[in-house]
């Protein structure tokens, strides 16, 4: 279904700016509408199938796409009208059936159908384009939502099928109106939400219907079911009669509706008018009025004088007047009222009622919690003359739409901000490679007897890992990266963050760790980050008078009568996290909010840090809870599942590395310093190693190599190529010509989620960047052992955009 194609900002333009509308576009609506064909182009080229399903499933996938485009309404906008049809129960069978990108081809051919055919006036080329690329960005993400909420035809149940169904129906929703939406708000520079809320909101059920129709046909197909097809006619014909009687109804109540705009105007006429037709105008102000008390907005009429000759029962509300003043108050009084200025007041009445032009105000009243900001426009009446008889004025109360005008400020700039860290740390840690790098080479020059240099050279170890972990952290707040997981011991890390936060401060710390604690598989440098998180607000919460922080880490087992409530927990090991403090403790109005992003009770603080713990560990798998009572202080309790793998104590960096290694190494790295210093640390180690700029080149030296007989044994690709083809992409055809060669990942992205999943992703090992001597000699042994069996039998990697690459039959 195209609920709402570029037909119908083509006939409001056209009715606002006359036959030459496409020239008359607003310059954001220019680019948006570009914007939208050059990503609808971009992934419909480049997402085009290479492979098709049969022929009679592809051909009865087309022929529904087409049957109901044709099958339209038409669907009446505001002043103007749209069509829609049913075309996108198709367009999610085509997505179960056959997958996205051919979903994409058939809702294309849909679209095309329902714009070219059985319509009242060709459309311009662009806007049959604009509708074509929203339906590819809407089946795009339609199937990406099918995908990742786990929507799987051969498992029937509501987390497998029907529960991503619905996920898959309110995204193709949300996105298709959307973007027709942005585009009507843009061209009539109207609020884009209003629009969307107006138009387009009330055709939603129609989108989980047709989920409920492509559902029994995807069922009736997948289990050869044919017989069951014929019962999809009937939701389809309920829908499409049920939207009928809505058009029928949308037509009668805009019609309605000028009715109701002409009896205000004759009501606010003269006095012999009134007279004359006493009867009737109280026929029409018993309608009137019944009208008005349904509407949220104030509306108050007014005579030349500024009179009040209608005041409805919102405005009465937000004026706060007395019921025996209403018929009796003045417009001056209600404005004053409304907390606008006095002198305001009379610029707004002369501007309105004498020079006829509408005015535009906003006030802002004391109300509690929160204060309200309203907004108040009057527009002149007049006669058939022309002269101005009174006037309409509408107050409204913005205070929702500001305060959601302010987040999504703040949200963007936090989001800029993310950006620039994302971006800082990335080149930081291309940098810092070239320290460490030279400086594992240099601690391996290092004679027995120059004590004193290696312990500086130690210490700018320290100092470099340090870095690397502030880097870190800058990556994982400015993407929220996929944790990267190591089986691991949190006692320690627990107890040196808790130390480390409470250093120079009167809070104390106290722990109670069981001994024999269980591993976890935890990304150690983010679990810190939540201990240091929740320690620094424990530490915060009993300022400045101080007190202790306990930290207790425990197993725990849990069953279904032991789960913590309010969380999502499986029955099963955990390690649980305490932290407690002795503050006065959180209100209880509270609790449910501190895990809100922004939300903080304190006057500087951010109202991140709780937020980014949360975050922090459901993408571990598991839950964070808190207790707290007025004076007895408060207690977070983190739950990590717990690990049956051994933990693996890291590799001392200071010990030398193993020599004398043999084997060819292809690197490829787009950063000449980090290539260099790489590649000398590879042949320190004794590998034959030649350095690559970028994908295409390396993809050409290791084919050349392996014509000569001279293959490569590891090849290690540089994940991100600014401007070029990066390892995830260069992968594939270094497979091609040798599928069982190693093939390393590295990236100074280190929260990178190819590197959290490398082997989902095709890699056999990883290496995050800044790198040691002794890690990269660990990364390389470890690959270089690797059986050829399994490397061969190793799946290939998704390609872009997370479509799965086929094989490679050699």
């Amino acid at each position: 279904m195209l609920p709402v194609p570029a037909l119908a900002w083509r006939d409001r333009l056209r009715r606002r700016l006359g036959p030459a509308a496409g020239g008359g576009l607003t310059l954001s609506a220019r680019v948006y509408i570009a914007a939208v064909i050059a990503a609808g182009a971009t992934l419909f080229v480049e997402l085009v199938p290479r492979d098709y399903p049969p022929p009679v499933l592809l051909a009865f996938l087309v022929a529904g796409a087409v049957l109901l485009s044709l099958f339209k309404l038409r669907l009446p906008l505001a002043k103007d009208s749209s069509t829609m049809s049913m075309g996108h129960a198709a367009d999610f069978t085509a997505i179960i059936l056959a997958g996205t990108d051919v979903a994409m081809i058939t809702a294309s051919t849909g679209v095309l159908v329902q714009c070219t055919f059985r319509v009242r006036r060709r459309q311009p080329l662009y806007r049959t384009a604009f509708s074509v690329a929203s339906i590819v960005l809407a089946v795009q993400s339609a199937g990406l939502a099918w995908r990742v909420s786990g929507g799987d035809l051969a498992a029937l149940s509501v987390s497998t099928f029907f529960g991503p169904i619905a996920v898959m129906a309110l995204v193709y929703f949300g996105v298709s109106s959307a973007l027709v939406a942005t585009a009507i708000g843009l061209t009539t520079r109207a609020p884009v939400a209003r629009v969307w809320h107006r138009e387009f909101f009330w055709s939603a059920p129609a989108y989980f219907v047709s989920a409920v129709v492509a559902a029994l046909v995807s069922l009736s197909v997948h289990y050869n079911t044919y017989v069951l097809l014929p019962l999809v006619a009937a939701p389809l014909y309920i829908s499409y009669r049920a939207y009928q009687l809505s058009v029928r109804r949308l037509e009668e109540e805009r019609q309605h509706a000028i009715e109701l705009s002409a009896a205000l105007a004759r009501a606010t006429q003269s006095e012999a008018a009134l007279a004359a037709e006493k009867e009737r105008l109280a026929i029409e102000s018993t309608r009137l009025a019944v009208t008005l008390r349904t509407i949220g907005d104030g509306v108050v009429s007014v005579d030349a004088a500024g009179r009040v000759l209608l005041l409805n029962e919102a405005a009465q509300k937000l004026a706060s007047l007395a019921r025996d003043r209403r018929d009796a108050a003045h417009l001056a009084e209600i404005l004053e009222a409304l907390g606008v200025p006095p002198a305001a007041v009379r610029q707004a009445l002369d501007q309105v009622l004498v020079t006829g032009v509408p005015v535009h105000l906003r006030s802002e009243i004391p109300a509690e919690p929160h204060s309200r900001l309203l907004q108040v426009i009057g527009a002149p009446t007049r006669d058939g003359e022309g002269n101005v008889t009174g006037a309409v004025w509408v107050v409204r109360d913005v205070s929702d739409v500001a305060r959601i005008e302010h987040e999504q400020a703040k949200a963007a700039r936090l989001e800029s901000l993310g950006v620039l860290a994302g971006g800082l740390a990335h080149d930081f840690n291309n940098i810092l490679m070239g320290i460490v790098g030279n400086l594992s080479l240099s601690q391996g020059m290092v004679r027995p007897d120059q004590k004193l240099l290696a312990a500086r050279l130690s210490s700018i170890e320290a100092a470099c890992a340090r870095a690397r972990g502030v880097t870190t952290q800058l990556l994982t707040f400015s993407k929220g990266g996929a944790p990267v997981k190591t089986a691991a011991s949190i006692a320690e890390l627990a107890t040196e963050c808790t130390r480390f936060t409470l250093s120079g401060s009167t809070v104390a710390p106290q722990f109670d760790i069981t001994p024999d604690l269980w591993p976890t598989e935890v990304d150690t440098v983010q679990i810190g980050q939540v201990v240091q998180n929740l320690v620094l607000n424990a530490m915060q919460a009993m300022a400045p008078r101080g007190g202790v922080v306990t930290v207790s880490l425990q197993n725990v087992e849990l069953d279904a009568d032991s789960l913590p409530s309010g969380t999502a927990l499986s029955p099963g090991r955990y390690v649980c996290l305490t932290v407690q403090d002795t503050g006065p403790g959180i209100p209880p109005e509270h609790l449910d909010r501190i895990f809100d992003p922004y939300f903080s009770t304190k006057e500087k603080g951010s109202g991140l840090g709780l937020a980014v713990c949360y975050s922090i560990v459901h993408a571990h798998g598991g839950a964070i809870t808190v207790d707290s009572e007025a004076g007895a202080g408060t207690r977070f309790s983190v739950y990590l599942p717990a690990s049956i793998r051994k933990v693996v104590q890291p590799v001392e960096s200071a010990a030398p590395p193993p020599r004398g290694l043999r084997g060819r190494v292809l690197l490829m790295d787009d950063d000449p310093m980090v290539a260099e210093v790489a590649q000398e640390m590879l042949e320190s180690l004794g590998y034959a190693t030649q350095i690559a700029a970028s994908g295409a080149e390396a993809i050409e030296r290791f084919r050349a190599a392996d014509a000569n007989g001279d293959g490569f044994d590891v090849v290690i690709l540089d994940l991100t190529v600014p401007g070029g083809m990066g390892g995830s992409d260069t992968l594939p055809h270094i497979r091609d010509v040798r599928p069982d060669v190693r093939v390393i990942a590295t990236s100074g992205y280190a929260d990178d989620p190819v590197l959290a999943r490398y082997r989902e992703y095709g890699f056999d090992g990883v290496l995050p960047k800044p790198f040691t001597l002794a890690e990269l000699t660990r990364a390389v042994e470890e690959v270089h052992a690797a059986r050829p069996a399994e490397v061969a039998a190793r799946l290939l990697p998704v390609g872009p955009l997370g479509r799965p690459r086929p094989p490679v039959s050699h």
